[in-house]
């Protein structure tokens, strides 16, 4: 199936920071985390060949190739969305934007290379994106379409970040959470900073702490192992699950950055803890989606939180220098578009020409035979310069053909084109390859659960 007017078999359907709050994205992420086989309930219902999800802190995007038409997989996308949040459709509608086409492909190119994240040029997104591959690959769901446009798209985002200044000065939500701790404590030497979570998140939390002067770290997950894992090579400190109440009496500030699909600290859980600290501020920052803290916290006297959509651009204080570098970058979403619809279009008609190719090669390979056979005395060598040359008069009357199948490919008569080669040339009407009709089987959807936004988030 080629989506209208470009030739693009893509269409996106998404959900970020810049159309909803992280309250709806909350609901999107935990729901797909706890039904991860509706991912896989898209393919094998034959709404779409391929899917791809790009999950982070910060967006939900769903990437596909339609089995049928493009507005029906687009359907058949927010209904699966309305389905994990436990939202309607026109709920979910009102908070999602759709793409389609080059305007997909431009838009995937732009959030690699940082254009579209909370903190312009941030890096973590390139390995999102690469962990969506992996992890699409890994259910089946995606084919050689995606893989190579999303591919294409991490090589656009390395592209930016080494050819411009696109990355320079603070890029991530782990700094920028790091640096407005650092900020409300008036400096973080000597400081208790307490870090919940024991994934990649919260090591980097750790680090862009460390970077920034020298608090007392104590890391806190509900794997003790886990957390050591990530604290003790960074010269921190690691308490159990059950200290964390016993923790937040001492401590200056708390980053939460925890997988958990539902808060895991309420205001009543706080209540009795403030009373323990006199006057003392509590400086809360939350960079989990879900959110780790129930927002009914920020109601509490003495305490002040902060969740991921609240981290001020202020602290961004690299954001002039990238701000310049951008008008480059978007030259090379730009030039890295032109390449994949190249790309592409060579995918379109790719099998028409290989058909084309061995029809006429079949043909002048069965008379150059025959004109053999018929010419007594003839040596090897004689043998091969006729099969040569009946190989080489092929190929000169196929370039023009070939060539003209690649121009016409993505220009909106790429279909007419290759309709009449095959009409003209006698070829089937059914052309064989990786892009016509392949249906991509789930592997057991129960085999992994999506967690959205518990890795090293996007900004």
């Amino acid at each position: 199936m080629i989506c209208e007017k470009s030739g693009v078999p893509v269409v996106l359907t998404g959900i970020s920071h810049l159309t909803a709050p992280v309250g709806v994205r909350e609901k999107l992420h935990a729901g797909l985390a706890a039904r991860s086989s509706l991912r896989a309930d898209l393919i094998r219902r034959g709404c779409l060949r391929e899917l791809v999800l790009v999950s982070t802190c910060n967006r939900l995007e769903v990437y596909a190739v339609p089995a049928r038409s493009a507005s029906q997989a687009e359907e058949d996308i927010l209904e699966w969305l309305a389905d994990a949040a436990s939202l309607s459709i026109d709920e979910v509608s009102r908070w999602t934007y759709r793409k389609r086409d080059i305007e997909a492909i431009q838009h995937l190119l732009r959030v690699a290379c940082g254009l579209d994240s909370q903190m312009l040029g941030e890096t973590q997104i390139l390995g999102q994106v690469s962990q969506a591959i992996v992890d699409a690959r890994s259910e089946a769901t995606v084919g050689p379409l995606l893989t190579g446009t999303l591919t294409r798209a991490v090589h656009a985002g390395k592209r930016a970040r080494t050819e411009t200044a696109i990355a320079c000065g603070v890029t991530s939500i782990m700094h920028a959470a790091a640096a407005l701790v650092e900020r409300e404590l008036d400096g973080l030497s000597s400081k208790r900073v307490m870090v919940v979570g024991a994934g990649q998140t919260a090591e980097l939390v750790i680090q862009a702490l460390h970077k920034r002067g020298e608090p007392d770290i104590t890391c806190i997950g509900r794997s003790v192992s886990r957390a050591s894992a990530i604290a003790l090579p960074n010269g921190c400190a690691v308490l159990p699950w059950s200290a964390l109440a016993e923790a937040l009496v001492t401590a200056d500030a708390v980053i939460t950055a925890t997988s958990a699909p539902h808060p895991i600290l309420f205001a009543e859980d706080l209540a009795s803890v403030l009373g323990r600290r006199g006057d003392r501020r509590l400086v809360l920052v939350d960079i989990a989606v879900p959110r780790d803290v129930d927002p009914r916290v920020g109601e509490l006297s003495s305490v002040v939180l902060y969740d991921i959509d609240q981290l001020e651009q202020s602290l961004d204080e690299g954001r002039a220098c990238r701000e310049a570098a951008a008008p480059r970058v978007e030259e090379i979403v730009s030039e890295e578009t032109l390449a994949i619809l190249e790309w592409l279009r060579g995918r379109q008609v790719a099998p028409v020409i290989q058909k084309l190719r061995g029809r006429a090669r079949a043909i002048a390979g069965a008379e150059a035979r025959e004109a053999v056979r018929r010419l007594d005395g003839m040596t090897e060598k004689e043998h091969e310069v006729i099969l040569r040359m009946a190989r080489r008069i092929v190929g000169k009357i196929l370039h023009e053909p070939t060539v003209g199948l690649k121009v016409h490919a993505g220009s909106g008569k790429g279909e007419r084109y290759v309709q009449a080669v095959v009409e003209l040339f006698g070829l089937d009407a059914e052309t064989d390859g990786e892009d016509a009709g392949v249906a991509l089987r789930p592997r057991d959807p129960e085999s992994r659960h999506d967690r959205a936004g518990t890795g090293a988030g996007e900004s």
